[in-house]
């Protein structure tokens, strides 16, 4: 019988990006205490071959983040639009004006130069699958397999310097034939490894997908 993951098990969950900053970013206070915050934009470039037409093509990809602490002033005071950026940090579900938005909360980042980047876009984590897998074949004979999955993953401190955590759920895609394999061995609440990358859902550009490069199935304890 599988053993279902609790959120008190605690995730993990990697972000690595390296990209251009769409805007100069606005820096904003937060009172009590003040801790200076900055939401703002990267994207992250990629080519891919095209078979089609036998050529390579480029695509864009945009994150936004969230960073607060002393490092905003120190690596924002002076960047602006164009420059690159990379940054560590992990997936996080904020709150908007209509509702939830996904974005990357940022644990560490540095400013480059200016320039654009060919980009790097990687995430890494452990998760538990929460859905039916379901696998289909696309229009040009590919297989996709498609399920959900929650992270459990340690919170980062909140504006009263409480540690809370944050229960993440994402959409993953899978191409192949490992993706078959995933169907076949794994059901609800079986916990995975999974590397990849980010991207977002083609109707709604907010939402985060995670596209994975490889999935390994955690033995059960």
């Amino acid at each position: 019988m599988i053993e279902h993951t609790t959120p008190e098990t605690k995730q993990q969950c990697r972000v690595v990006l390296a990209g251009n900053l769409v805007a100069k970013p606005e820096i904003r206070y937060r009172a009590n205490p003040v801790v200076p915050v900055a939401e703002f934009v990267v994207a992250t470039n990629n080519s891919w071959f095209d078979k089609k037409t036998n050529q390579f093509k480029d695509w864009t990809t945009f994150h936004t983040c969230h960073f607060e602490g002393l490092g905003v002033e120190e690596q924002f005071l002076y960047a602006d639009k164009g420059q690159l950026i990379f940054l560590q940090g992990a997936i996080a579900t904020g709150n908007k004006k209509n509702g939830l938005k996904d974005l990357i909360q940022v644990e560490s980042l540095s400013v480059l130069g200016k320039g654009v980047h060919s980009g790097m876009n990687q995430i890494f984590c452990n998760a538990t699958i929460n859905s039916d897998i379901k696998v289909v074949q696309t229009e040009n004979n590919s297989l996709l397999t498609e399920f959900s999955v929650t992270i459990n993953q340690p919170a980062f401190q909140d504006k009263d310097h409480h540690f809370k955590g944050q229960k993440i759920e994402r959409l993953v895609h899978l191409w192949g034939k490992s993706g078959q394999y995933i169907h076949d061995k794994c059901e609800l609440g079986s916990e995975i490894l999974i590397e990849g990358w980010l991207s977002y859902v083609s109707n709604n550009k907010s939402q985060q997908l995670i596209e994975a490069k490889k999935v390994i199935i955690c033995p059960k304890g």
